[in-house]
């Protein structure tokens, strides 16, 4: 019928939906994948992971490859000639860096090898021609002596220009203590104990002392000191203990400024195997300057 005006145009007819065809079900996406990048060239210092082997930068605490802790991890040591000649870095902003020729830097280059050639051998005679390491170890020492001399105070003998003692036996007198030999000894009756006296030229300052106690290698047949008595002309006094021991022994005697006699009396002895005899074989002061 043909549309009046007036007349309600009727619309089209509703259309009943279709059932929906099922679609296919999306997947939920995977988990987080670690990103395996190229591995880190290692360099001088860098740490060493020891789970997976990655060179860290020194600043990192934890691999930047597999995140295990670093505390223990391997330090890439530097190159022994990275030692010798280290690499020049580079000129900071705002400073003029002055470049230098061909020929200079050819020069460099030529005293770099020739200073490293020269260590090489040096240290190939060292290891192979022994003549040569034996003079090497020599200024070594002899160097490694005159710093030390440096440091360090200079000990000198004092020598007395008298010793006599309280009593002495036949043939074995008090000046046979300080006759530098060891072969000769100083004897004397234990009871009562004796006492010897040292005299000096001038007035020393007395720092240590060298015992060598009873009679050589018969070393048990006499009496040997065991503690001593000393006093000074300047009237101190000083006690000291001697080790039962043949050879020489060195002991600190108080510094004793402007000495110039000390009686050294036998307070207590050890025993021995026969002799009633005290002996003593050598007794040596010395100063330090």
């Amino acid at each position: 019928m043909p549309y009046q005006p007036g007349q309600h145009q009727p619309g089209p007819e509703p259309q009943q939906p279709g059932a929906m065809q099922p679609t296919t079900e999306r997947q939920a996406p995977a988990g987080h994948q670690p990103r395996l990048t190229e591995r880190r060239a290692a360099q001088a210092g860098d740490l060493i992971c020891g789970q997976c082997g990655e060179a860290n930068p020194p600043v990192r605490k934890f691999c930047a490859r597999c995140g295990s802790g670093l505390v223990e991890a391997r330090v890439v040591a530097e190159k022994w000639w990275r030692r010798i000649f280290p690499k020049r870095e580079p000129a900071k902003a705002g400073t003029r860096h002055r470049r230098r020729g061909s020929a200079g830097r050819a020069i460099g280059r030529v005293v770099r090898w020739v200073l490293a050639i020269l260590l090489l051998a040096g240290i190939g005679a060292y290891g192979l021609i022994s003549p040569f390491r034996q003079a090497v170890n020599g200024q070594a020492v002899s160097a490694a002596n005159t710093v030390r001399n440096w440091f360090s105070e200079q000990v000198l003998p004092v020598r007395p220009s008298q010793v006599t003692a309280s009593a002495s036996i036949a043939d074995h007198g008090p000046d046979l203590v300080a006759d530098n030999a060891k072969n000769t000894y100083w004897a004397a009756p234990a009871q009562p104990l004796p006492a010897l006296v040292f005299t000096f030229e001038a007035p020393v300052t007395l720092n240590e002392a060298i015992f060598q106690i009873g009679i050589g290698e018969d070393f048990q047949t006499a009496l040997r000191p065991h503690q001593l008595h000393l006093v000074y002309s300047t009237g101190g006094t000083f006690d000291l203990s001697l080790a039962d021991e043949p050879g020489p022994q060195t002991v600190k005697v108080q510094n004793a400024g402007g000495v110039q006699r000390v009686e050294m009396y036998i307070v207590s002895t050890y025993p021995s195997l026969q002799g009633t005899d005290v002996a003593i074989s050598e007794i040596e002061f010395f100063t330090v300057e």
